[in-house]
């Protein structure tokens, strides 16, 4: 499985900021260095949040818009 289920279930910080990180991701996965793009089999909410758990993909939690 891509998911890493144990990095998932460890991960102290905010689950609706990892979520909304990752949901960013999808949008701008062309430009994920890393990402398979030869791969049209690839789960990609997987393999995002893949990515973010390994630290391979960054995310900063930035000032909302009013």
């Amino acid at each position: 499985m891509i998911l890493p289920l144990d990095k998932l279930v460890a991960f102290q910080g905010n689950r609706y900021i990892l979520c909304r990180a990752a949901m960013n991701a999808v949008g701008k996965k062309g430009n994920i260095q890393g990402y398979p793009e030869e791969d049209g089999t690839t789960k990609v909410v997987s393999h995002i949040l893949n990515l973010i758990l390994s630290d391979r993909v960054k995310y900063e939690l930035g000032e909302m818009e009013q």
